[in-house]
């Protein structure tokens, strides 16, 4: 490790703070706060700050190997997924046919008499039947309104 004067590490230690170091330069300042037994008062805290990131980095890195699955938790997972798929597969199987059994019977006929549904086709027939001779007009009916407006 090349020596480096207080000087540098000062503005090394401000540059570090304002979040101006390259990563070369904080692994200086790492290198410095880790291996140097005697640093300056002032300078504890950021001594307890590097140790305690090096400390940390060589913990993730243990664990590391712990957090490696196995290949019988590979297998698993594995399994984990299928069975989710296969869940998934078979929610959209019932939602397929809750969707075509409605819309079949969206595509029945049907009436609403008196405040209830029915779609017995002899009463649909019946009923719309009724509706269609109250609206109808025979030959006997005159409809002025279009020979009203015809008229110049």
């Amino acid at each position: 490790m090349k020596r480096m004067s207080r000087e540098q590490i000062e503005t090394l230690q401000k540059r570090y703070l304002d979040g101006e170091t390259t990563n070369e330069e904080e692994q200086l300042l790492r290198q410095y706060f880790t291996t140097t037994q005697m640093v300056p008062t002032e300078w504890k805290a950021y001594q307890a700050l590097f140790n305690w990131e090096v400390s940390e980095q060589h913990s993730v890195k243990s664990n590391d190997t712990a957090l490696m699955p196995s290949r019988h938790t590979r297998y698993e997972r594995l399994a984990v997924a299928a069975s989710i798929a296969a869940f998934l597969l078979f929610g959209a199987g019932i939602m397929a046919m809750l969707l075509r059994s409605s819309h079949a019977e969206l595509q029945q006929n049907y009436a609403v008499l008196n405040g209830h549904y029915t779609t017995d086709a002899a009463i649909v027939a019946r009923e719309a039947e009724e509706a269609l001779l109250m609206v109808s007009a025979t030959d006997d009916d005159t409809f002025d309104a279009i020979n009203i407006l015809a008229t110049p």
